[in-house]
């Protein structure tokens, strides 16, 4: 009795910091949908070209990337809330230098900077959300996604409305930085008792490296964000170039695409908690690469059948990260840093490709390669799925044994 108590009491207190991470969620997802939405003011505003915005979303990426990985290692050393709080302080800071920006390099900076904050706070939600006490794990992350994914198609409608209205692009930044603030302040004031495995347990990096689990993950993870960045970078592109239609045409299919992505992150957990983590996966992974590539194949008239895909994307990335911290036990912080950054380093050169595969053989063709990068991403999970199956019997077997001898 007293320990479904203290289980029960364990999920309420958990309540302030689910609201924690969801709401950070909502400030990543202004962070990745304003410099997009932004491009073209800072074209005017700064006097740059296309291929200097190039080179500011590559630099954010590459922060993203690399500290995600920095941001593992800091939690195992310094725990969950100076990380995060570190992230608050950086991306606060560079809110101040975007909102002041007169120049093109201090721009760079102010992006780059924030983009080292939501690194921080991307890491800092996928280490922690998976170790909270709570009925479904699954749930949970499938959960928090969704506030990114919600936060995403909000964004996206009422920044454009109110930019259209004469509202200038600095006074979404001002916004963003009071929420960051309000939210700093709620987190001085949280309890996170949680801390890494890893300062408990000690373990073997070089160990860790040599596991062939690592790279399976970060194969994984690596292709999906390839493909999920190919259709947020190049969907609306694909249809202007291929079939010519109005902006209209271009939101209402790439709005149908996230906002089943959104809706599938909603109710996906229910789904994994009953199917299974690695078979809800290989489902899902399988009907978004088959509807992804048959609406590629059949053109304008499968538009429809390539936005339904985008029900199928959602659940892949959330429960990814959560069987990672079964898969990695106590080295789940710096596994999962590790897997970020090189997944998104893998994604960053894929949408560089597709770039160039633009100008060589067609935007229709090189626009497969979000199908292909969804499939490589299902085949690899299909491996996994055999490798923790095999660990699983292996370890049952040697249960076994002991308990005869």
């Amino acid at each position: 009795m007293k320990s479904t108590q203290n289980i029960q009491s364990a999920k309420f207190n958990n309540v302030p910091i689910i609201i924690l991470l969801v709401l950070m969620y909502v400030i990543v997802a202004m962070s990745d949908n304003f410099k997009g939405i932004f491009v073209p003011f800072f074209k005017e505003d700064f006097g740059v070209n296309n291929t200097q915005i190039g080179y500011i979303l590559t630099a954010g990426l590459l922060a993203y990337a690399i500290f995600q990985y920095i941001g593992g290692i800091l939690i195992e050393k310094f725990g969950y809330k100076k990380v995060i709080s570190l992230g608050f302080i950086l991306g606060m800071a560079s809110l101040l230098l975007l909102i002041t920006s007169k120049t093109y390099i201090s721009l760079i900076i102010g992006l780059f900077g924030l983009n080292i904050g939501m690194a921080m706070f991307n890491v800092g939600v996928n280490t922690l959300g998976p170790i909270l006490t709570v009925a479904s794990t699954a749930v949970l992350m499938n959960f928090v996604n969704f506030s990114y994914g919600a936060s995403n198609t909000a964004i996206q409608q009422i920044v454009g409305n109110l930019l259209s209205t004469g509202v200038q692009w600095p006074t979404f930044y001002v916004f963003m930085l009071i929420c960051s603030g309000i939210l700093f302040i709620y987190l001085l004031f949280l309890k996170i008792p949680y801390k890494p495995k890893s300062e408990a347990i000690s373990y073997n990096k070089l160990d860790l490296l040599k596991n062939k689990m690592l790279y399976f993950y970060i194969l994984s993870l690596g292709f999906y964000l390839a493909s999920e960045y190919g259709i947020g970078n190049w969907f609306v592109n694909y249809m202007k170039e291929e079939f010519n239609l109005n902006p209209d045409r271009r939101a209402f299919y790439a709005a149908l695409f996230f906002g089943l992505e959104t809706l599938g992150r909603l109710f996906g957990g229910f789904i994994v908690d009953r199917l299974g983590s690695f078979k809800s996966m290989l489902l899902f992974g399988c009907f978004a690469s088959l509807l992804s590539a048959i609406g590629i194949s059949f053109g304008e008239s499968g538009l429809l059948i390539f936005s339904a895909a985008g029900f199928f994307y959602s659940i892949i990335y959330p429960t990814l990260i959560t069987t990672a911290h079964q898969v990695f036990k106590e080295a789940a912080s710096y596994a999962i840093g590790l897997i970020l950054m090189c997944g998104t380093l893998i994604a960053m050169v894929v949408n560089m490709l597709m770039g160039i595969a633009n100008d060589f053989i067609g935007v229709y063709y090189s626009y497969y390669s979000v199908a292909i990068s969804i499939a490589i991403t299902t085949i690899v999970i299909f491996f996994i799925k055999r490798s923790v199956e095999s660990t699983q019997i292996r370890t049952k077997l040697e249960g076994l044994n002991k308990a005869i001898t």
